[in-house]
């Protein structure tokens, strides 16, 4: 048994070691000067985008969309109403009534984002380009005509732009996420992005050249994380990414704990199945996802039971707090809210590590982790 504990503490020292460096590297990254863009001539782009009750969030969006500063015959917007019980399917339509460069499709049953974006994309026009959005996103006017800019260089598969988190203050789990998609984005998508390694898209607020994305079957039916999935088929294929943190939408994140906890499950799982798609040590590092907490817990438990120094875990710790501090002043959030930020963490960074165990068992258990309905920030 001591021998069993002793070959483990040194897999947890390497493994903590392995995210811990990753991170700096990130860090110090994400402070070297921008790359050197290659803008081209405005090419064509269809919008879409995959709803499900929705008929709160849908009318900023679209009000947003409206304000894009894209010409407008290069420009079409397919949306898709994904089995919604509410309002939803009677604004789409609404909206697109009064556009000839704009179509509603209307599923009768809820088939998932993926499944709602590969029907938009199979039922758009001709394009260069395919933007998606979700509906809690405001794309400010100026962003899609920055992201679509990227694909001056040929090479280019996929653009992304920052999701800018609009209600931090909203509770403790609103402001432990705002942190997350902070560092997530202006950390680690924009050392990645200063490195040339391939950044993956999110969601939403991101570009696709139409080609690349057909010639990796598009988007992948059944994911849970279908921005994942396509960025490592994308690189896997030859094709490169890109993230620009001056493309802004600005962005909701979750604000109740089971809106949390439920979302980080499915992200959790669709990261463990992105796995498929990794070609190269970075993109099996994505596919990892959160198990760098994991690492960290069996940290604590390893120097709890007397099998690692204390100063391991507490070494770790280091890391995350450095990433946290550096994109809390690159974000500019002010005193108040930077302390708001600061105090949700303690808490819900123990739910951070439970979500994590408990979404790495169902996974390895293969239990079913349904799409939940619309409504992304209550």
């Amino acid at each position: 048994m001591p021998y069993i504990a002793g070959a483990f503490s040194w897999v947890v020292i390497g493994l903590l070691s392995v995210f811990t460096l990753r991170r700096f590297v990130m860090i110090v990254a994400a402070a070297l000067p921008a790359r050197v863009r290659e803008p081209g001539p405005g090419p064509r782009v269809a919008v879409i985008a995959s709803v499900l009750n929705e008929e709160e969030n849908l009318p900023g969006l679209l009000e947003a969309l409206d304000k894009l500063e894209y010409p407008r015959e290069k420009i079409s917007f397919t949306l898709v109403d994904d089995g919604s019980r509410d309002g939803t399917t009677r604004i789409l339509e609404s909206w697109v009534s009064g556009r000839s460069n704009a179509r509603c499709l209307v599923l009768a049953q809820n088939a998932g984002k993926a499944e709602g974006l590969g029907h938009a994309l199979s039922a758009t026009p001709e394009s260069e380009l395919v933007a998606v959005y979700d509906a809690d996103l405001r794309p400010l006017p100026n962003s899609l005509r920055i992201l679509a800019s990227a694909f001056g260089d040929e090479k280019i598969g996929a653009a992304a732009g920052f999701r800018r988190p609009s209600n931090t203050a909203a509770t403790p789990v609103a402001a432990y996420g705002a942190l997350e998609s902070l560092v997530h984005q202006l950390i680690t998508q924009t050392g990645k992005d200063r490195l040339g390694l391939d950044p993956t898209t999110m969601g939403g607020n991101c570009v696709y050249r139409r080609s690349a994305l057909q010639q990796i079957g598009g988007f992948p039916a059944g994911a849970f994380s279908e921005d994942i999935e396509v960025s490592l088929a994308l690189v896997a294929a030859g094709w490169s990414t890109r993230f620009y943190s001056d493309a802004v939408a600005e962005s909701k994140v979750v604000e109740s704990l089971r809106r949390y906890w439920n979302q980080r499950c499915r992200w959790t799982r669709g990261l463990y199945r992105s796995r498929r798609r990794a070609s190269r040590l970075e993109s099996w590092l994505v596919s990892a996802g959160y198990a760098d907490r994991l690492v960290f817990a069996a940290a604590l438990v390893l120097a709890v039971s007397g099998h690692l120094s204390v100063l391991w875990p507490a070494l770790y710790c280091v890391a995350p707090v450095t990433a946290a501090a550096s994109a809390l002043c690159r974000a500019g959030l002010g005193p108040a809210l930077t302390a708001r930020v600061l105090l949700s963490i303690p808490p819900m960074f123990a739910v951070d590590v439970a979500v994590t165990v408990a979404a790495t068992v169902n996974a390895v258990l293969g239990r079913r982790q349904q799409w939940h309905t619309g409504g992304t920030s209550k």
